[in-house]
């Protein structure tokens, strides 16, 4: 049972119409003090940060929305299970042209919609050291050339999907933040069409019934760090 505990599902992000989504690394810093001239030195003292999902007003219209949002909260157990989180941000990610991917069996979510892909291969150049924040890249294909700002996620082997943002592009180098959560190897794929992270509820996922038929979904999410996942 304790192994079932720690299985990781995938929330289907892009099966709610969210009004409003915003994906952030939040840091805690502290103040290293105030120099003579007036120079204050800030310190982090997270290792980097974690990411927030800050996901508002999605319209649960239909029976099979709201109740598949209330399946989904009991799964995420008031935070104390943790799910893989597509951003669901395609329109920001270089690709291209998007095609529908079932589940491995084939089968879609319980009201047809089907997860997206898209046309982006690339990997990893070189080895990268745990807490590195550059990386140079193996770009296959890409649907856009990247201007910086896009998102990518790197499946590790023990701290599973986690999620970075490009900061500066050099040619094939970038710089990112995050730091990496681990070791990467050449080779190691970067998913740049559907980026996605490793997250726990935090807080309330409330989804209040406006009347008898219709309700208004919203949850935040923070990036889990327990590990241990199977």
């Amino acid at each position: 049972m304790a192994t079932l505990a720690r299985m990781l599902a995938t929330f289907p992000t892009c099966q709610f119409s969210f009004a409003s989504r915003e994906m952030m690394v939040r840091a805690n810093v502290i103040s290293g003090g105030i120099a003579i001239n007036g120079d204050e030195s800030v310190i982090a003292t997270d290792g980097g940060g974690r990411w927030v999902a800050d996901y508002q007003n999605a319209p649960l219209n239909r029976r099979e929305k709201v109740l598949s949002w209330r399946a989904l909260r009991a799964l995420l157990n008031g935070g104390t299970r943790a799910i893989i989180f597509p951003i669901c941000d395609a329109r920001h990610q270089p690709v291209a042209s998007r095609q529908h991917v079932p589940h491995s069996d084939g089968s879609p979510f319980s009201d047809s919609s089907l997860y997206s892909g898209g046309d982006c291969e690339v990997r990893a150049a070189a080895n990268a050291p745990l807490r590195a924040t550059s990386m140079t890249m193996d770009i296959v294909t890409l649907g856009k050339p990247l201007i910086a700002g896009e998102r990518f996620s790197i499946n590790h082997p023990t701290w599973r999907d986690r999620l970075y943002e490009i900061a500066t592009i050099d040619g094939d180098d970038i710089t990112f933040r995050p730091p990496l959560r681990e070791a990467v190897t050449a080779g190691t794929e970067l998913n740049f069409s559907d980026p996605r992270c490793v997250m726990r509820l935090s807080g309330d996922m409330s989804a209040p019934l406006s009347g008898p038929r219709f309700a208004t979904g919203s949850l935040m999410l923070v990036e889990d760090m327990t590990g241990s996942y199977e």
